[in-house]
């Protein structure tokens, strides 16, 4: 649970932060222009796009990590059980001969 909320206390941050700069930035360049105000929604369009992207990159590499630890995991477990010894080969017996004719 708590890599859960690691990464949702991440993601958060990281949504404040750059929607914080995205704003700081429409305000210094299209202040009160009303003409402009239109290329600012495209920008928040492609502000908001490009955020869903990077968390979807975030969630991937964060899986990716997972299965990677798992992995490691499942194969430390398998190193540590013993398998159990081998039997030995039944003996051979001797080849029987046969008798023509019979």
């Amino acid at each position: 649970m708590g890599r859960v909320f690691d990464f949702a206390k991440r993601r958060i941050a990281g949504y404040i932060v750059f929607w914080v700069l995205v704003f700081l930035f429409l305000g210094l360049f299209y202040g009160n222009d009303r003409p402009a105000q239109a290329g600012a929604l495209f920008i928040l369009g492609f502000a908001f796009i490009g955020s869903l992207l990077y968390t979807r990159r975030l969630k991937r590499k964060q899986r990716a990590r997972r299965e990677a630890r798992e992995a490691a995991q499942r194969m430390q477990q398998a190193q540590t059980i013993q398998p159990p010894p081998r039997m030995p080969p039944p003996p051979q017996s001797p080849p029987t001969k046969q008798t023509p004719g019979r």
